[in-house]
């Protein structure tokens, strides 16, 4: 396991010029990110925030909203030296392998990403009102992982990363490799990386 430090909590740019340099990637340098804009990317997508009392959309107290207040999506990150959950709770990432198990979860790994975020929804967490719809439970889950790839994605344009979403999965490989529970559904990956 790896403790994570502090996120940042300015980086010295502003969010339009975050969205204006966001750059999509499909190559990149090797060079590893630095523990500390790993953990300032990894908050801005699923970290903890103190809970809202007035909207619904905040009670889970995540930077994203949670229908049904309920933080059912996660988020794995795996890298050349290994793969681990982060645990916004504890602001820690929880090991689950320490070998590059990239290719196993994605045929689209890109081996020069310095670091692939694999986003997850737990079936099991699915909110009393959908338990009717689970398809609509997925869309919606989909759009959740979506909100935190966003932040994440724009926080790295904002670090000078590059980015690149993918849907070519592994399913069976990802559950085993980061040993997800039965009820853990892969979603989509994010990689990214350093174009210059």
């Amino acid at each position: 396991d790896m403790g994570l430090p502090r996120p940042s909590s300015k980086i010295g740019v502003d969010l339009l010029t975050a969205i204006e340099n966001r750059s999509v990637a499909r190559s990149f340098v090797k060079k590893s990110v630095s523990t500390e804009n790993l953990a300032t990317i990894l908050w801005a997508g699923l970290g903890i925030r103190g809970a809202d009392a007035v909207s619904s959309a905040t009670k889970a107290g995540r930077n994203i909203s949670f229908s049904g207040d309920t933080p059912y999506i996660n988020v794995y990150v795996l890298t050349n030296t290994g793969a681990w959950k982060y645990i916004p709770e504890e602001n820690k990432l929880q090991s689950r392998s320490s070998k590059d198990s990239r290719t196993e979860v994605s045929s689209g790994t890109i081996p020069s990403a310095a670091l692939m975020v694999l986003f997850t929804v737990d079936m099991s967490l699915i909110p009393p009102f959908l338990r009717s719809n689970p398809g609509m439970f997925q869309q919606m889950a989909h759009a959740n992982a979506g909100f935190a790839a966003q932040n994440m994605a724009l926080t790295g344009s904002a670090l000078k990363l590059s980015s690149l979403i993918q849907y070519s999965l592994n399913p069976k490989g990802a559950a085993s490799v980061l040993k997800l529970s039965k009820d853990e559904l892969p979603l989509f990956t994010l990689q990214m990386g350093y174009t210059e």
